[in-house]
């Protein structure tokens, strides 16, 4: 985003001018500054202001006056050094310094507003919050060109992502074991369909045939289980994302026909499409609902031993790496990292992952031929 301020013609104004941006640097940084911490500081927060209704005068042994002008000083002490710092960087090619800091800090603001929340929010309440320089997804155009060139019918793709706090929760639920946590770092999964036609919408629930919010004919398609249930998507838009793998079971794998396999977990992707989303995580018997892994894995239930995939005791860990021991909301499921642990039993090969990826679990990828 660019944001320019014109310039007074006149001296007088442009003399004027050099005060103003020490001033908006001074307000609006500081006033941003605030904000972030506010944001990272939110619980603390939030439980400040219920201490504050039943404890009227003080706060930790000080008087929430003190507390006041405690905050604003630290506000007034963050503007005034916000100016030493670009005042002791200035250049002689930058003849405003303040002027050039404001304008350039100012352009990496974006603002994101919840306009329309999804049927699934329940309350379309309004709601927004502003980011300096938010990076864009890791994964690019040129690693999905090449994701195109390699992928197939039946490739069951990972994906995760930075910032999202449902993905710290799913990285914190761990597989039970004796060792105590152990980190995941996909958060979601997916099967890859190829080309959707008229043959494959005949297998789609006949309620959802014709409702392109779930179905979709067109080639590259993906189905996965979000907040909405089981639906299609177009394989450009799943790949935005920061951490993708591409897994594909190994030819042969204990004399299967790879065709009927993925013939079949194809046939029953479409067969589930409406299906709502499993929030619990733990629908593993009935599959009545879907979450992403438990999507995956139903559609290949049929060779689950040759893959060597089962469902495993998993829990919450929310103080890792404080304490790696304390879980919480134990139960047996997948998680798309259990997808990725294949790669240890050799049931299934990776076709292409991303960078970060594969240097956290040093798992070379291979290219499809």
């Amino acid at each position: 985003m660019i944001f320019a301020i014109p310039s007074a013609v006149n001296s007088k104004g442009d003399s004027s001018m050099k005060f103003v941006w020490p001033v908006l640097l001074v307000i609006f940084r500081a006033l941003y500054f605030v904000y972030s911490v506010w944001c990272l500081l939110f619980p603390f927060a939030a439980i400040w202001f219920f201490l504050t209704l039943s404890r009227e005068d003080t706060l930790m042994g000080l008087s929430t006056g003190r507390w006041q002008q405690m905050l604003l000083g630290a506000f007034v002490l963050f503007g005034v050094g916000t100016l030493a710092v670009i005042h002791a960087r200035r250049s002689p090619d930058d003849p405003n310094p303040f002027q050039s800091a404001f304008l350039s800090w100012f352009g990496t603001l974006r603002g994101f507003w919840n306009r329309e929340a999804g049927d699934q929010v329940k309350l379309n309440i309004p709601s927004g919050y502003l980011v300096e320089n938010p990076p864009a997804y890791r994964i690019g155009g040129a690693n999905m060109q090449e994701i195109l060139k390699n992928i197939k019918e039946g490739d069951i793709l990972l994906r995760g992502y930075d910032g999202y706090v449902d993905g710290f929760m799913i990285r914190h639920a761990s597989v039970c074991s004796k060792k105590g946590f152990q980190p995941g770092w996909f958060t979601h999964a997916a099967i890859f369909m190829g080309s959707l036609n008229d043959k494959d919408q005949q297998h789609v629930p006949e309620p959802f045939q014709q409702n392109t919010g779930y179905f979709k004919q067109g080639e590259n398609m993906v189905i996965h289980a979000m907040a909405k249930g089981v639906h299609c998507q177009d394989l450009l838009t799943f790949c935005r994302s920061d951490y993708l793998v591409v897994l594909r079971m190994k030819p042969g794998l204990n004399g299967l026909d790879a065709k009927t396999v993925i013939a079949d977990a194809r046939r029953s992707a479409l067969e589930k499409i409406g299906k709502s989303y499993d929030f619990d995580a733990s629908d593993t018997q009935s599959f009545s609902r879907f979450s992403c892994s438990e999507l995956v894995y139903y559609c290949f239930r049929s060779v689950r031993e040759a893959l060597q995939i089962a469902p495993l005791p998993h829990a919450l860990y929310p103080l890792s790496p404080l304490n790696k021991t304390f879980a919480l909301l134990k139960r047996v499921t997948i998680v798309p990292d259990d997808f990725y642990a294949l790669l240890q039993h050799g049931s299934v090969e990776c076709i292409w992952q991303d960078p970060i990826s594969a240097s956290k679990h040093a798992v070379p990828s291979k290219k499809a031929a």
